[in-house]
């Protein structure tokens, strides 16, 4: 039974651009609306999407990045919370927690796939 969990999570580690789309299917499915499915989607993938850099960074560089990615992601978080501030002159937690969230879906999906070009063409150029 551990050996089929491990291998989910090295698939949905390895391969998080399939488990998105699954993922979007059944939020897609669940709430009826695009919108909400990919707002959904977006916030549930931010997880993966973590540990699939740290996971990508462990392999290509040899060595772990997860303090330096938890500093960056509390970084992010308070600047999320100083924006909320300046504009509304009131911290909505929950507002910003979901703002920052779908920034670093972005972010991390972004440096995912610089991270797995790097490497593709490190494996095959050098």
């Amino acid at each position: 039974m551990s050996d089929v969990l491990i291998s989910v999570i090295a698939f949905v580690l390895t391969a998080p651009f399939l488990f998105l789309f699954v993922l979007y299917f059944f939020t897609r499915k669940w709430y009826r609306n695009k919108k909400k499915a990919v707002h959904q989607t977006a916030q549930l993938m931010v997880p993966v999407l973590v540990a699939a850099v740290h996971t990508l960074l462990i392999v290509l560089f040899g060595q772990g990045f997860f303090a330096w990615i938890l500093v960056f992601l509390l970084c992010l978080l308070s600047l999320a919370l100083i924006v909320q501030y300046k504009v509304s002159e009131e911290i909505r937690f929950f507002k910003a927690f979901k703002g920052f969230l779908r920034i670093t879906f972005l972010l991390f999906m972004f440096v995912y796939m610089g991270l797995a070009t790097y490497g593709i063409i490190d494996r095959v150029f050098l």
